[in-house]
């Protein structure tokens, strides 16, 4: 009878040495293998998709040098290939390179499409070095209208007396447009460091450059948002001004409706 105990707690124990890799410790699990490491997906460039839209009924936007202008620069509208660039914004921000200069003051003039309208003029002060500027239009100013287009000129004052024919200027063209639903709900569940490149998937080029300037001026080092920005221009063919500085400008100085 004591023989037969014996051997059942044997045949348990030996068993347990069985199912035990360590032999004294059945409780203790072997260690789980380390999970290879997965690289983060390679992010592709930031490229402008323009919409089929056409250019603007008027000449495509563009430069003209003036008279006060020096070598072979000149002030750079930032805009797509066609000249004209949508917004969703009432009041959106305009991008112009202005190269180094003289002058103090430029003036920003907005006008109906077919030229006939001043719908609001202002000056305002530029920075002492070349650079990408940002003109706001402020809060005082007239809200652009949703399925209007509008005629923009950004005007340096070399000489006042000349008038806009004798200084340098870049110009172009913006449209309001309404939001469209489906990317509305995009935007809603997209970061807002990744908003930048819905804006550009959805061919709307003003809201594209604000936001990619905003994160910029949150994080002026960030090598990556300087890649993105040099990519978004090279995009639309402003190879020429993609390595430029963005400078911290500009605000309205006085407002004429």
């Amino acid at each position: 009878m004591i023989c037969a105990k014996h051997s059942k707690y044997l045949t348990a124990f030996s068993l347990l040495l069985l199912v035990s890799p360590l032999g004294f410790s059945p409780a203790i699990a072997e260690a789980a293998p380390a999970r290879p490491t997965v690289s983060a997906p390679r992010k592709l460039s930031l490229s402008f998709k323009a919409p089929r839209r056409g250019a603007p009924t008027s000449t495509a936007g563009g430069a003209t040098r003036g008279t006060c202008m020096s070598g072979t620069q000149m002030p750079t509208p930032l805009t797509p290939k066609e000249g004209l660039g949508l917004t969703f914004s009432e009041r959106p921000s305009f991008f112009v390179y202005v190269p180094q200069s003289q002058t103090q003051t430029a003036e920003f003039l907005l006008l109906s499409e077919d030229d006939t309208e001043i719908v609001y003029q202002t000056t305002f002060t530029l920075p002492a070095t070349a650079g990408v500027i940002r003109f706001g239009m402020p809060a005082d100013a007239p809200p652009l209208q949703t399925g209007k287009t509008y005629h923009w000129f950004i005007t340096l004052n070399c000489d006042i007396t000349k008038g806009p024919s004798g200084n340098p200027s870049a110009e172009g063209w913006v449209e309001r447009v309404a939001v469209n639903q489906t990317l509305a709900r995009t935007l809603a569940k997209t970061p807002i460091s990744g908003r930048p490149a819905v804006y550009a998937e959805a061919g709307i080029w003003h809201e594209t450059l604000m936001s990619l300037a905003d994160l910029r001026r949150k994080a002026p080092n960030n090598s990556q948002l300087v890649t993105d920005w040099r990519d978004l221009l090279k995009s639309v063919g402003l190879d020429a001004i993609a390595t430029q500085p963005l400078l911290d400008c500009c605000n309205s100085n006085a407002q004429v409706q």
